[in-house]
């Protein structure tokens, strides 16, 4: 396909992507999604058929055979959209960790099944990978899976898991005695205790507990190196959440402008004010380095690790430091008002709060950099 098709195609997935979130799914219809359980399914299979979950899944798996940019484009809108479902979750770290594991001959009939549901909206697949005792770093994994007989036996611990509330198939990540591997587990099994709560922002998180969980000999997902496969799912992870966030600073960004235009006080717009103008324009600056950054990451070659690493760095790095920026200001200059449920404002602060975190904070990606750039 050539370069002026992709870009039309990614055109066309954006603009009916935000077409469809500021009509069919509003305000109104958010605000009755988290008040009642955080997740719309009749939403979530609409998404589907907009083919959103196959943007990062080859064609010859059924999905769309785009790239990672088109998948950190459609979630720009996500994140101005300020959408409570786990698109990144499932589109980014979930689907293409399936894909992958279709490609193997052995014990791929399940993982297919699974893929072909979860592009359809039929059935939510997530990676249940981060543990309490593991902080932000990716190796420490001390759930286990010990064979017995002729299927295993799975114990240990998952926290914060997005989409665990609604998964109908877990990717629990696990030691055996060969090393790490990928699971597949029902989260109705029993010795399967989901414990669903929601984030700062409102969304539906879950904890895990697997304490003698019985698992079918074929539930090892065939991933050739699932350490790598893993970490570049979560690498998808924290860049299409960064790709969401620079979506809600935008829209702060325009929201604190137009209200400096609007709000008057002294006789006069208080955007009038130099001292205000300067904040703003520095909101401004802080967005486009943001963006810059992340867009920057998402058309990196994935082929060329180190390069790759230090480009998902950045844009966690930048982002993150810019979201912080962003979110304050546009509060502080919207006065008592920017705290109000009634404001989108105070709603997209808090996303931007959740997303400092999520697959790591700033912190971990400076050292994440930093190793990446001595390597």
């Amino acid at each position: 396909m050539s370069a002026a098709a992709d870009d039309d195609l990614r055109a066309a997935l954006v603009e009916g992507a935000t077409g469809w979130l500021a009509g069919a799914y509003g305000c109104e219809r958010r605000r009755r999604t988290l008040a009642e359980s955080g997740f719309d399914r009749d939403a979530w299979r609409e998404m589907a058929a907009f083919g959103w979950f196959g943007i990062a899944v080859p064609e010859e798996r059924g999905g769309l055979g785009l790239g990672l940019g088109d998948l950190a484009a459609l979630m720009r809108t996500v994140g101005a959209a300020n959408l409570p479902e786990p698109v990144a979750a499932v589109a980014g770290v979930a689907a293409p960790l399936l894909a992958r594991a279709a490609e193997s001959g052995s014990g791929a009939s399940a993982v297919t099944g699974d893929l072909n549901g979860l592009l359809a909206g039929e059935r939510i697949v997530v990676l249940a990978h981060a543990e309490p005792a593991s902080g932000f770093d990716r190796g420490v994994v001390t759930t286990r899976a010990v064979r017995d007989g002729a299927s295993w036996r799975l114990d240990g611990e998952k926290s914060a898991v997005e989409g665990g509330v609604q998964a109908d198939v877990l990717l629990v990540s696990a030691r055996t005695e060969a090393g790490l591997a990928l699971f597949r587990v029902g989260p109705a099994l029993p010795g399967v205790t989901v414990t669903p709560f929601r984030s700062l922002d409102g969304r539906a998180l879950a904890d895990m507990r697997f304490e003698g969980a019985r698992l079918p000999d074929d539930a090892l997902l065939p991933v050739a190196d699932p350490e790598a496969a893993i970490d570049a799912a979560l690498e998808r992870g924290a860049l299409l959440t960064m790709a969401e966030a620079v979506g809600a600073m935008e829209v702060l960004v325009a929201d604190t402008v137009a209200y400096l235009k609007t709000r008057r006080q002294f006789g006069q717009p208080i955007g009038k004010f130099q001292v205000l103008q300067h904040r703003a324009v520095d909101m401004q600056i802080a967005l486009e380095e943001a963006r810059a950054v992340v867009d920057l990451a998402a058309e990196a070659d994935p082929g060329d690790a180190a390069e790759h690493r230090r480009a998902v760095a950045t844009a966690k790095v930048v982002g993150v430091r810019a979201a912080r920026r962003i979110s304050r200001e546009a509060v502080q200059l919207h006065g008592g008002i920017g705290i109000t449920e009634e404001l989108r404002v105070s709603h997209l602060f808090r996303r931007l709060v959740v997303a400092e975190s999520l697959y790591g904070d700033d912190d971990y990606y400076l050292r994440r950099f930093q190793d990446a750039a001595a390597a």
